[in-house]
């Protein structure tokens, strides 16, 4: 009778041969896998993933009392009523949605993706470090580099949208001087307030026309 065994593999507890080549990724990462086991840890390593930490804590530190601010302002939420909320939602996803959407003309790009997550991600970081405008921008820039644009596009394009938010910021007083101009009652800070704005926006316009007209 034939040893019917005689052709079979032996096989290992998983149930694959075990001369079965494993996938190149896998093995790869494997043989990386061991390579870094077996080489021991030096003070450069332990010092850097003691900077690390030291970070991580020091953010921790940084961001956990507006964390605590926010949690302990949540129960209010309750208070309001529902028609507004969903108002205040709806104006907040449409800010947000002409927001990403300058930043898209800005960048030169027809993705949103890769807009949306860097923006979110920087505004997450400005909002919750002190003094995190700096950090915010580094971190949009660094996450849209990553996401395939070249430096000079995502530098000209941030620089190209916060000027039109200098630009916007300039441009909000000119709401209030048709109240000013039909009589309504302001104090003279107002409307010194509401001047300067015109003035600087003018200043600012005329800006933009010579910048445009070099390039």
């Amino acid at each position: 009778m034939a040893d019917v065994t005689a052709g079979r593999h032996p096989q290992h507890p998983g149930g694959e041969p075990a001369g079965a080549a494993k996938p190149a990724p896998v093995a790869a990462r494997a043989a990386a896998i061991d390579a870094a086991q077996a080489r021991p840890l030096t003070w450069r390593t332990l010092v850097k993933r003691a900077l690390v930490v030291a970070v991580a804590g020091a953010a921790i530190y940084l961001v956990l009392p507006k964390l605590v601010a926010v949690l302990g302002a949540w129960p209010r939420l309750s208070t309001l009523n529902p028609a507004w909320f969903t108002v205040a939602l709806a104006a907040e996803a449409i800010s947000f949605t002409c927001n990403f959407a300058l930043q898209r003309l800005a960048l030169r790009t027809r993705g949103w993706f890769a807009v949306v997550t860097a923006g979110l991600a920087g505004n997450a970081v400005t909002d919750s470090l002190p003094g995190g405008d700096a950090a915010g921008a580094a971190v949009q820039f660094s996450m849209l580099t990553t996401a395939g644009f070249d430096t000079d596009t995502a530098v000209g394009g941030l620089t190209a949208f916060s000027l039109l938010g200098v630009g916007g910021l300039l441009a909000l007083p000119l709401f209030a001087l048709p109240a000013i101009v039909g009589g309504a009652p302001a104090s003279p800070g107002l409307i010194h307030t509401a001047l300067l704005g015109l003035a600087g926006f003018a200043l600012y316009a005329i800006f933009g026309v010579i910048v445009l007209r070099a390039d």
